[in-house]
């Protein structure tokens, strides 16, 4: 089947910290930088008190969601920079920045027509969405639990008291 989208979005691995029992919403969080959430949640709260201008939450909002593909590009993997591998890390990282703050209101409610609900359908939406893209674009599982190590079984003891030899049958022992 053709994929348009094929040279755009090179193979690449989920999340380093993913694993295959993640709810859609872990996963949406496990996109976005943990250090861009923070500086989101701080900003709001310190001007929350003051009644900020309506200017500042769009402004925080936007330097946020422009620093996203930079932190997710420069700080936080390896090859530094926009490469192929990454742009479906970073677009959707962007997306689920975007999705959370609109579910927690933010600038958007300074719209006449924006409600509570309709940030939490947006959310449930990108996160119902963001596997089903990832199922496209990841050639490889996500990473599976590592498996559980064998029972440890200790050797044989013979009657004497001492271990048997397992390269001897036990009924050619003297």
């Amino acid at each position: 089947m053709f994929n348009p989208f094929k040279r755009l979005f090179a193979a690449q691995e989920p999340p380093p910290d993913s694993r295959s029992t993640d709810s859609y919403f872990e996963k949406l969080v496990k996109y976005i930088p943990a250090d861009i959430l923070a500086a989101y949640v701080a900003i709001t709260g310190i001007t929350a008190s003051v009644n900020p201008p309506l200017w500042l939450g769009w402004a925080v909002f936007g330097v946020l969601l422009t620093l996203t593909p930079l932190y997710v590009c420069y700080v936080k993997t390896e090859p530094k920079g926009f490469v192929s591998s990454k742009t479906f890390h970073w677009v959707t990282a962007c997306l689920a920045f975007s999705s959370w703050v609109f579910a927690m209101g933010g600038p958007f409610t300074a719209f006449g027509w924006y409600k509570p609900y309709l940030g939490s359908v947006a959310l449930i939406l990108t996160t119902l969405i963001i596997p089903v893209l990832e199922g496209q674009f990841y050639p490889c599982k996500p990473p599976q639990d590592p498996p559980a190590l064998p029972p440890i079984v200790p050797p044989a003891i013979t009657q004497a008291g001492s271990q048997a030899d397992p390269a001897v049958p036990p009924n050619s022992q003297p």
